[in-house]
């Protein structure tokens, strides 16, 4: 016989159920969960984690919630592990799990060379549902460089039962935190040697997924820190600037004899922009990008006189060579620490100093600019480094501290800009033979650019037919500039080839596009685009105007479009401008809305009469 708890359980369980069901306003709690976490720093700057969480999962999805994994190398170590898996329904224990039972593979990726991180992961799949999974885990960090976050609910459709943390610490080492998105405050306990702050949640609600929406969490940092024996304060961020100017000193040493072909390699130049594009064009030729991370290397960079034996090194490592070769011909590079392609950009708070960082690259002030240089890019031209660090907040290390900046926005007009124009003669069976040159500024050049690198010439010609060119074209014959105009990437593709089908027909009647090229998402970045689109379209002499041809404009709140067209001879010419203004960037979905209602307005035709042909 089953035991009593478990029937009542089922009963529960079921209500719970068949009330989310009906209730639609309510969101669905996949698992529930209780726990308390602990964060112990040391008076040796080490920090001891320990969690006990006690999950019920309701459903199969639930089980995602209790997945633990954990990265492990020579400073972060996995002490111990237990979980406990109990079947709800008849009260047993199904299994038990030891540290040693916990599966394990290396992190090292297809771009490391060196790597230590090793990841120790409990993998909560193919049990009864429903059941409780409770886990209590141990793990210390030598250092208190990096003290990880808390969030109380860490994930989408999961009830809080309650989440507690305590963080203690020693007050000679300090602890600094800020709460995000909610305004609770701790309860502080002081003892002797110690101080412990403590946050209590309880009874949150499930929330459905919303990656836009703000939860609540915990960012703490450290007052006083140590890395490997460096030790600083990260109170402010000069001091913490002070830190980084001591893994960097001397780092940017060149060999005697490379200082001498760096400075042939800026014989000539007419100013210091030249100079940064010419050794940034020798960086990017000469030098990939390879990761090494072992031990303090992933934050210390490699020497630049050994990035310059092996040819090889990631951000920081090219960085650095890099600044050595700016100064050796006089040009003051500063080393810059940013969190790169996150779509979701973290901000940086000017009174709470800590480590958010996974990035770096160079920030050089020129006599009437500041540009950016992205040492790890092997195509874009100097000072633009695309949408990868563009508009984020950003430490720049100087030699005694350090300051926040920010990147450029690239929101001006020349970085989002598309220019069309084709030429086409129409032919009997609807085909037209045409020929075209497109100019692209900024964020639509990229791709072109990327080409150039890598791509092979039957590459080019498939990539031409698919973006460059509109629907049907089979390109015959096509040459490709790319122009490095200051920091603006821009791209000149000639082109010429066949179009099937550009006109559709019935027995009197043809119907011509008004537009050649459809929008792309890709085009519009993050909500701006400048679009210019020329048709000039030869006709038959069997064909007259019916319809289509004047003038029409559009507006939206995200976006103005106008279109002209007139009938010249017998060549039909057709105009249009597009102007893309978002004020904020755009959602995946979002943009594809955006994309819908553009493409709507270049469906637009013009209708022509057929006559018998003389």
């Amino acid at each position: 016989m089953r035991p009593i708890f478990s029937l009542c359980f089922v009963a529960l369980f079921i209500s719970g159920v068949f009330s989310q069901a009906t209730a639609q306003e309510e969101v669905a709690a996949f698992s529930e969960i209780t726990r308390h976490d602990q964060i112990t720093l040391g008076n040796d700057m080490s920090v001891l984690y320990r969690k006990h969480h006690v999950l019920i999962i309701k459903n199969a999805n639930g089980l995602d919630h209790a997945a633990y994994s954990f990265h492990q190398n020579s400073r972060n170590k996995l002490l111990a592990f237990d979980a406990t898996v109990t079947d709800l329904i008849t009260g047993k224990v199904v299994k038990k799990y030891k540290l040693k039972d916990l599966g394990e593979r290396s992190l090292i990726s297809d771009i490391s060379l060196y790597q230590d991180d090793r990841e120790k992961f409990f993998d909560a799949r193919n049990f009864p549902i429903p059941c409780k999974i409770e886990i209590i885990a141990e793990h210390s960090s030598l250092d208190n460089f990096f003290i990880n976050s808390w969030d109380p609910q860490e994930y989408w459709n999961q009830k809080v039962v309650k989440a507690e943390v305590v963080a203690s610490y020693p007050p000679s080492v300090g602890l600094r935190f800020r709460e995000m998105n909610f305004e609770k405050g701790p309860a502080k306990e002081v003892s002797e040697g110690s101080i412990q702050l403590k946050w209590v949640f309880e009874q949150m609600e499930p929330k459905a997924p919303n990656p836009g929406e703000d939860y609540p969490w915990v960012q703490f940092a450290p007052a006083r820190f140590s890395l490997d024996g460096i030790s600083s304060d990260m109170r402010t961020w000069e001091g913490f600037g002070k830190f980084y100017a001591q893994l960097i000193a001397g780092k940017d040493e060149l060999p005697k004899q490379f200082k001498a072909e760096v400075h042939k390699m800026v014989e000539g130049a007419t100013d210091d922009y030249e100079k940064v594009s010419r050794l940034y064009s020798y960086l990017q030729k000469n030098f990939r990008y390879l990761v090494i991370f072992l031990g303090i290397d992933g934050w210390e960079p490699r020497k630049a006189e050994d990035v310059l034996e092996t040819k090889y090194g990631e951000c920081k490592g090219l960085s650095t060579l890099m600044k050595g070769m700016l100064r050796e011909v006089g040009i003051n590079a500063q080393y810059a620490l940013v969190f790169a392609d996150d779509k979701k950009k973290r901000p940086l708070a000017p009174d709470f100093p800590v480590h958010s960082f996974n990035h770096a690259f160079l920030r050089i002030p020129l006599q009437d600019e500041v540009i950016w240089l992205e040492c790890t890019n092997e195509f874009l031209p100097a000072g633009f480094s695309g949408d990868f660090t563009a508009d984020r907040d950003v430490f720049v290390i100087t030699g005694d501290g350090g300051f926040l900046d920010r990147t450029p926005k690239y929101a001006e007009a020349k970085f989002h800009q598309v220019k069309n124009n084709y030429s086409l003669e129409l032919q009997p069976n609807g085909d037209a033979n045409f020929s075209g040159s497109n100019t692209y500024g900024g964020f639509p050049a990229i791709p072109f650019w990327a080409l150039e690198r890598y791509a092979d010439e039957n590459t080019k010609k498939s990539y031409l037919n698919s973006q460059a060119a509109g629907s049907g074209a089979i390109v015959a014959n096509f040459s490709m500039e790319n122009i490095p105009n200051r920091e603006v990437p821009r791209t000149t593709i000639d082109y010429s080839g066949i179009v099937q089908r550009f006109a559709q027909q019935t027995a009197k009647r043809v119907i011509l596009p008004t537009h050649w090229k459809k929008m792309d998402a890709d085009f519009l970045g993050e909500g701006n685009l400048n679009w210019e689109e020329s048709l000039e379209i030869t006709l038959l002499p069997n064909l007259s105007l019916e319809s289509g041809i004047g003038e029409f404009k559009h507006q939206d709140n995200l976006f103005d479009y106008n279109l002209s067209s007139q009938l010249v001879d017998n060549k039909l010419i057709v105009k249009s401008n597009l102007i893309v203004h978002c004020p904020e960037p755009l959602g995946k979905e979002d943009k594809a809305l955006l994309v819908n209602k553009i493409n709507d307005q270049f469906k637009k035709t013009i209708i022509l009469k057929k006559s018998e042909m003389p």
